[in-house]
This record gives structure tokens, sequence and C-alpha cells, in this order.
């Protein structure tokens, strides 16, 4: 049986689409399909009793056209730091097996390529993610009007689970694994609070 869950942390995405990424508005992708990488920094979570306070998820994928058409293709690599009891909660979670925002994103995958539990190292602050030898990527704010805070986009299709978002592009962006390769830099970047809970 399902145990209750909830998760809130920071959220850091690369894609292929030019910046300001398309599928915020239901659109198709810049490149009619899209490359993309999201990050969870989990500040605070909970699995029943099991605590998941600190660790990270991140999921790769390929979506074919439309974001919200589905048909990915995707792997999901978890924080190699937890424990058995947190590794269950993780794949439980994350996997989209007790419903919430995780559910929602698995319903569009169609391929999944894989679950390995790697390092993950995240800097919230400089908006890095990094797998060694499997992907890397830092996201610089795309200025606003005043120049001193980025392009916040609000009330989107992934609210309230996650957002508002900040807009920005990939300095260096790329992932290389499953027979699966490309390379963001130059491309959208976004980074949010996310929270998320079920069943």
């Amino acid at each position: 049986m399902a145990q209750k869950w909830s998760l809130q942390g920071n959220w850091i995405n690369s894609c292929s689409c030019e910046v300001g990424c398309p599928c915020l508005f239901y659109s198709d992708p810049t490149k009619g399909y899209c490359d993309g990488i999201d990050a969870f920094h989990i500040v605070k979570g909970t699995y029943g009793k099991v605590k998941l306070d600190g660790l990270n998820a991140v999921m790769a994928g390929k979506s074919p056209g439309n974001f919200w058409k589905g048909n990915w293709t995707a792997a999901l690599y978890l924080d190699e730091r937890a424990n058995k009891e947190q590794r269950e909660a993780l794949e439980t979670v994350m996997g989209g097996k007790v419903g919430g925002a995780p559910a929602m994103l698995a319903s569009l995958i169609g391929t999944m390529k894989g679950l390995k539990y790697v390092p993950i190292k995240i800097d919230v602050k400089k908006h890095s993610v990094e797998v060694p030898n499997i992907l890397e990527y830092q996201i610089e704010p795309t200025e606003g009007a005043n120049k001193k805070k980025p392009i916040v986009v609000s009330n989107h299709p992934l609210e309230p689970a996650v957002g508002p978002i900040n807009e920005g592009k990939g300095s260096k962006a790329w992932y290389k694994d499953y027979g699966l390769s490309f390379d963001n830099k130059g491309k959208d970047g976004n980074w949010a609070d996310f929270k998320f809970s079920g069943p």
C-alpha cells in the first residue's frame, strides 16, 4: 500500500529549445523534438517514515514532438548515497508509482531506458548539475527588463507543483548515455522551487 509522501526542493532543467520554453505554453518544441534533462534536489522529503532530505534525482529524455503528447524515451538517475529504504522510496516516488507530479511525467514516457544509482552533484546557487561521464549542465539567467532578475514565467502548466519558473540558457549542457547523446549549450534552461506530494 502506498505511503503518504512529500518532496520539496530545487528543480533545474536544460532542453534543446530556443530560450523561452515552448512547452510552458503548450506549443511545439522549436526543433520539432525536445532533448531535456531535469534535476531535483530534495531539501525536505519523506515517504512514510523514510526521510529523503538532501538526496538528488535526475531524469534525461527525448520527446519526439510536442512535450505534452508523450512517447518520450527517458532514463532515470538516483542518488548513490541513498540507503536501501531510501532507494526503494525514491524509485517508488520518482518512478511515478504513487501519484503527484512524478506520475504525470511518467505517463508521458513511452520507453524507459533504465535506472542507475550514481553520484549526482547539484549546486543550487550556480544552477549546475553533474553526473560524472553522463551529463553536465549549468544555466545562466536571462535578464529581464530591470537587468537584476531573470525573466519569470508564472501560471504555467506545471504550477503549482513547480514554479514560478526562472528563464535562462545553458552555458554548457550535454548528455550521453543509453545510446542517446545531445548538446544543449546556448539553449533553454530553467530553474524553480518544486513541491510534490501524494498519493
